[in-house]
């Protein structure tokens, strides 16, 4: 059966080190396009030794463009269309399947991140190719080119024209300092060669991070310190960087974002909502996990809970997926609105925008409670009360049990235990010594679970 590929040009050139430096960066890009094409049933092949074994008159470069057509056949790979990709890529875990945009054309991408470079290219190429004007305008890059069976031909005249002059295009080769992006550009309108361009380059492209100013983030919000060019674009080329920084970039931004790329449907989940370590109006992964096996017993399916200060329903989101019904409550219609927004698509979720110490209560009644509204003294041990008053035996949850700013929940829970209202079935989330998104390091267990022990 016929399938998509994604070729990666990924020899490790150990002449090349002192130009390249280090060519451990190759892990974390096949790391992340193994994942994306087992998601999108395509077939990764790595070019990992080059088709001919001079690699000092057929560079890498070349060989990846002129022998990827024979390279398929000799692994007797069938295909439906090739990308053909620049090694420094790393791909996005929720990127779409760009393979169904393309129209079946032969489709790339502009370039017009370097102009001096390309137009420094192009003026040294041009010679070679008679004089031949070159429409800067016109220029694409050959990382990320997207082509079928149908363009064999054009593959084959580029390879034959290759063929016949690699001598003197090894001496252009040094002398431009460019492979053979720019003479493909050539070929590519001097054969009138139809691209569609339609892929946004910021998105499936998006080079140069540094000068773009991707690696930082919106300082300004201080809830969320993902970088640029993870929270936006779906490939990031890591070019442009010196040779000593490429490596160690792209194995941080690896550890950063690695725990998407998972088929768990649990770890999917959580990686779909905000955690304390990046958002300080949530609750943090750990805690969320925890939820997880604590309420993953059946009979908790048929139950249903009340979320007593939802905010922006990062929690309400996991919840939905524990229980049979959630009902959200916030005193705020923005954090509703947010709520409801974060949870788009969870049929078992009701709203109520309401003040849980003003208003009157007039909430569902429901077999779990998480107390998460006000964190004054003795409002929390009111809050308690309530819920022990208005709930049937319920199973009481509480954030920031061990948050050392503010101790009103830690002595609310601790007063209504020397009452004998509740005992602490268990402690969840992170330990002492975890720091917040706020600064702040807790100087206990997150939260706690109870259980009510009676009037």
């Amino acid at each position: 059966m016929k399938k998509n590929v994604v070729f990666i040009a990924c020899v490790a050139n150990k002449e090349k080190t002192d130009k390249y430096g280090s060519f451990g960066y190759f892990d974390y890009t096949i790391k992340t396009w193994e994942y994306w094409c087992k998601k999108n049933n395509c077939e990764l092949v790595l070019f990992q030794e080059p088709y001919e074994k001079d690699t000092k008159k057929f560079r890498i470069n070349w060989q990846k463009a002129v022998f990827i057509f024979d390279e398929l056949e000799r692994r007797n790979i069938d295909y439906n269309q090739i990308l053909l990709l620049d090694s420094t890529c790393m791909i996005k875990w929720d990127c779409p399947n760009f393979f169904e945009m393309t129209d079946n054309k032969f489709t790339a991408i502009r370039d017009m991140d370097n102009l001096r470079w390309i137009h420094n290219s192009i003026e040294g190429y041009k010679e070679f190719f008679d004089g031949y004007e070159c429409d800067i305008k016109q220029y694409v890059n050959s990382g990320f080119i997207i082509f079928n069976e149908t363009h064999r031909e054009f593959f084959e005249s580029f390879k034959e024209m290759y063929l016949d002059n690699v001598d003197k295009l090894c001496e252009l080769h040094d002398k431009t300092g460019t492979a053979e992006q720019t003479p493909l550009n050539y070929w590519i309108q001097i054969k009138n060669m139809e691209v569609n361009d339609s892929l946004p380059g910021m998105l499936y492209r998006c080079s140069h991070l540094h000068r773009k100013e991707m690696i930082g983030h919106n300082w300004q919000l201080n809830d969320d310190n993902t970088a640029f060019f993870i929270k936006y674009p779906y490939v990031w080329m890591f070019s442009g960087f010196a040779r000593e920084h490429r490596t160690p970039l792209m194995k941080e931004t690896w550890d950063f974002v690695k725990h998407n790329y998972t088929f768990d449907e649990e770890e999917i989940l959580l990686n779909s909502v905000r955690h304390k370590d990046n958002f300080r109006l949530s609750t943090s992964r750990k805690f969320k996990k925890d939820l997880f096996n604590s309420f993953k017993s059946r009979k908790f399916k048929e139950m249903s809970i009340v979320e007593l200060g939802c905010c922006q329903g990062d929690t309400t989101k996991i919840f939905s997926n524990l229980f049979k019904s959630v009902h959200a409550v916030d005193w705020q219609k923005e954090n509703i609105d947010k709520t409801k927004e974060m949870c788009d698509g969870c049929d078992n979720i009701t709203y109520q925008v309401s003040n849980v110490v003003e208003d009157k209560w007039n909430y569902p009644k429901a077999d779990v409670v998480f107390i998460d509204a006000s964190h004054d003294y003795p409002q929390v041990a009111y809050d308690i009360e309530k819920v022990i008053d208005y709930f049937d035996n319920p199973i009481i949850i509480l954030d920031d049990y061990g948050n050392p700013n503010n101790k009103n929940i830690r002595m609310s829970i601790e007063d209504k235990i020397k009452d004998g209202k509740i005992t602490i079935s268990e402690f969840i989330g992170e330990e002492s010594g975890f720091k917040t998104k706020s600064g702040w390091s807790m100087d206990d267990r997150e939260g706690v679970i109870c259980n009510y022990e009676g009037k």
